[in-house]
């Protein structure tokens, strides 16, 4: 854990050590397990329903298909709200004023994950590209060469086995298991039971098709997290940093984007592709440099509008944009 401070204006980090000791009060953690296993339940229930839905394609009826098409969407809402109450109790312990508030257990989990991350970016760089590191996770290009499912049978039914994701968790295991964990097993006599337990683990999201990263203006430097993600269909999957998300934009800026996105998928060569997102850049400049002569002025006004949040009266604005 690195703590920062001020010493005469002037930034200065210092390394800390910490424990944490879970015999104290187990609440936390048991939550957060608990929250967990059931986000893990919401995953099966999301993997046994797209086989249905696979199944009911091939069986052309109508009313089957819908119905597991509406529920895995149910299943992979449930799974996501889960994920992100998940990633909220780190946020909890790092607010002062909190009941569990533990700088502590804020600065483990930060250098643990920062550590698991680096030794990921690492191990892929010896297989491939990464494309960019998350707090959580990381997006990457593998060889077509390099394999990417197991199929063996346990019980007479196959099991498919993710490889890439398989050589990540060994090496997490190797790196991170707990030697230690204590179990309370006898609350009266306060006895503990103490095991191994590795509980962090990589789960495999793609392959997607297409992800694109815009380049920063200065030389040298990344853009992080912003990047849009392509499935196999043309689909947009997943978009971060980017306006059309953000509230208070120009809503130029969103029409412009949410056009350009879909158009990186066209052409079968790089500068076919250009050429895709060139025709639109152009279109959208042409605005620009004629003020939109060709536009009404409700369509030219619609553009340059953004929406904002108002907490406090119109009054409490005045002389502000």
């Amino acid at each position: 854990q690195k703590v920062y401070g001020r010493v005469l204006n002037k930034p200065m980090s210092k390394p800390k050590t910490a424990g944490i000791c879970m015999r104290e009060n187990n609440f936390y953690v048991n939550t957060v397990q608990s929250f967990r296993d059931r986000r893990y339940e919401y995953k099966a229930l999301n993997k046994k329903w797209k086989g249905k839905l696979g199944e009911a394609e091939k069986g052309g009826s109508i009313s089957s298909i819908k119905e597991a098409q509406d529920m895995v969407v149910l299943y992979d809402s449930l799974q996501l709200a889960h994920k992100c109450i998940l990633n909220s109790f780190y946020g909890y312990v790092m607010r002062k004023g909190a009941r569990w508030y533990s700088m502590e257990m804020a600065g483990v989990v930060t250098l643990t994950g920062a550590r698991i991350i680096q030794n990921a970016c690492d191990l892929i760089q010896r297989i491939g590209r990464p494309l960019e590191l998350d707090t959580d996770g990381i997006w990457c290009c593998l060889p077509c060469s390099f394999p990417e499912e197991y199929k063996f049978e346990t019980s007479g039914k196959p099991v498919f086995l993710s490889y890439p994701c398989s050589i990540l968790n060994n090496m997490v295991a190797k790196n991170n298991t707990n030697d230690q964990y204590q179990s309370l097993v006898d609350p009266e006599a306060k006895k503990y039971e103490i095991s191994s337990r590795m509980t962090i683990e990589f789960e495999v999201d793609g392959p997607y098709k297409a992800m694109i990263l815009p380049a920063a203006l200065a030389e040298g430097k990344s853009i992080k997290k912003r990047y849009a993600v392509f499935d196999f269909k043309g689909r947009l999957v997943e978009l971060k940093g980017f306006e059309m998300k953000r509230r208070g934009e120009l809503k130029l800026v969103k029409l412009f984007q949410e056009e350009i996105f879909s158009r990186f998928l066209g052409g079968s060569t790089l500068e076919e592709c250009y050429a895709c997102v060139a025709s639109v850049a152009n279109r959208w400049l042409d605005v620009l440099d004629t003020r939109g002569i060709d536009l009404t002025e409700d369509e030219l006004l619609e553009l340059l509008m953004d929406s904002t949040t108002m907490s406090k009266s119109i009054e409490a604005y005045e002389g502000q944009r």
